[in-house]
């Protein structure tokens, strides 16, 4: 044996030896298996409240608002309040400029005056006194109408209003200068100069737009009537006669009235103590149809706040007046605000094919947070059991007709009939044999209110027992299949795939 056949051997040898060690490795990692090994997840019957609720969305608004509108529109040149002011019941909240409504009041008081004063006539008889008194009538009537027609002139009402026009052009000059300079007094000086100068403008205003017109025509049947008086003075009074004088008495009576009332509806009472929910007005801007004022009663009302929602009609059988509901806010979850259901509407509302019925909660209790015009989240509790014995709603597994949980087995004599009946419902309950699924057992319940996180148990547990919920994987275990020999040896399966 020469030196070069003994390394020749060594060589081969060392060669085998890693080709065995890596193929009884390679046997191991290919015939080796794991096996999952899970655990139970575990939670106790206890005693807790289960309440069902009915959520829905809806808006905050104040239950009881009272629109306040002038019923002619006219320059606000009164305002009293802000929002969120408490007023009292007849306190002037606003009032819009009235002169030329004062004026009309004025007119109709005259006209009357003069109706009454005909009759009076008529009631004294006929004779000397009383006829140069209705021609003294008669004359003032004819210089009231020669006044009202120059008045009524088209050209000199156009003058009125253009002088008027110049007149607060120059106040309102004056007022920029008196601000300029800085004086107190000044400045107050020249706004009531202004003041009166828009006044004077729109009174001319008035009577260009018809005043003037409707002054010509009073002053026209004046004199209409003092002449007919003196026509009739040498006949003297009859019956009709006194009626049409008492008539024109009841026609100017109405037209005062009606004037009176038209001044009064320039300012705005507040008819009963309330807040100020908008103040709607603007000093100094005209208002229009829409301008208002809106209020709430501050007393005998109940709630101050209420929150208007819908609610699917699948769901408002439930929904009964009286039930508690809890309040919250998107942009302030944490707050909560509680109230009841005081209104539930018997017609429901379709709209794309789909029907509501308006639910009204009103707010007993508010957050801070709570506004009128905020979306609101309510949930209204339709059902409650307190201190009853819960489970976890995912405990409960139906099975054909009946309700059941699983619970770990009692004993370790459990027959093997149990044993087999939970190893057979391993794909309903997800837990198998592997999962020591032979130590649980299935026990059926009575089953009550459920929230959807937790469920009445009427019976079948007790408080304090345990009950599983689900699995949850935890290890795992190695098996070999197959081991390998040293020198020599190989898989015992059978040699690895190329």
């Amino acid at each position: 044996m020469n030196k070069k056949w003994l390394n020749k051997k060594w060589v081969t040898i060392g060669v085998i030896s890693v080709l065995v060690l890596g193929g009884g490795y390679w046997g191991y990692k290919r015939f080796a298996t794991k096996t999952a090994v899970s655990t139970n997840i575990t939670a106790k019957a206890k005693i807790g409240n289960v309440s069902k609720v009915i959520t829905a969305t809806g808006t905050v608004n104040f239950p009881h608002s009272i629109p306040l509108q002038f019923s002619n529109n006219g320059q606000v040149v009164e305002l009293n309040i802000k929002d969120g002011d408490s007023v009292k019941k007849g306190q002037v909240l606003a009032r819009i400029d009235d002169a030329a409504l004062k004026t009309s009041v004025v007119q109709q008081q005259a006209n009357l005056m003069t109706a009454q004063a005909k009759l009076q006539s008529l009631q004294d008889g006929f004779n000397a006194q009383t006829k140069a008194e209705a021609q003294s009538a008669l004359a003032k009537a004819q210089q009231n109408l020669t006044t009202a027609q120059q008045n009524a002139d088209s050209s000199y009402l156009a003058n009125q209003v253009l002088l008027a026009d110049q007149n607060v052009k120059q106040t309102s000059d004056a007022l920029a200068k008196a601000q300029l300079s800085g004086n107190t007094s000044t400045i107050q000086s020249a706004q009531s100069t202004l003041n009166q100068a828009l006044t004077a403008l729109r009174t001319a205003q008035n009577l260009q737009n018809g005043g003037a017109v409707q002054a010509l025509t009073a002053a026209q049947a004046d004199v209409t009537s003092a002449q007919y008086k003196i026509s009739q003075q040498e006949a003297g009074p009859t019956a009709a006669d006194l009626q049409s004088a008492q008539a024109n008495i009841s026609q100017a009576q109405a037209q005062l009235d009606s004037a009176n009332a038209k001044l009064a509806e320039a300012t705005i009472l507040a008819p009963t103590d309330a807040v100020v929910i908008d103040t709607g007005l603007q000093l100094y801007q005209y208002t229009t149809d829409n301008s208002m004022i809106t209020i709430t009663p501050s007393e005998g009302t109940g709630s101050s706040l209420e929150v208007a929602a819908t609610i699917d009609q699948a769901d408002i059988a439930q929904v009964k007046i009286g039930q508690n509901v809890d309040i919250t806010l998107d942009a302030y979850p944490d707050e909560h605000s509680s109230g009841s259901v005081s209104l539930v509407a018997l017609q429901g509302t379709t709209a794309s094919n789909v029907t509501t019925f308006k639910v009204t909660v009103a707010v007993e209790q508010a957050s801070d947070k709570l506004r009128s015009g905020m979306n609101a989240n309510i949930d209204i509790v339709v059902a409650k059991a307190n201190d009853v014995l819960t489970v976890p709603s995912e405990a409960i597994k139906t099975v054909g007709d009946k309700k059941q949980v699983l619970v770990p087995a009692t004993t370790s004599t459990d027959s093997p009939t149990q044993a087999d009946q939970v190893a057979q419902s391993g794909a309903k309950t997800g837990i198998t044999s592997g999962q020591n699924a032979a130590n649980l057992q299935y026990v059926t319940v009575n089953v009550g209110l459920d929230d959807g996180t937790n469920v009445e148990i009427k019976s079948g547990l007790m408080e304090g027992q345990e009950i599983v919920i689900g699995t949850s994987p935890s290890a795992t275990t190695t098996t070999s299949k197959s081991s390998s020999g040293l020198l020599g040896g190989g898989p015992a399966d059978g040699p690895p795939p190329n």
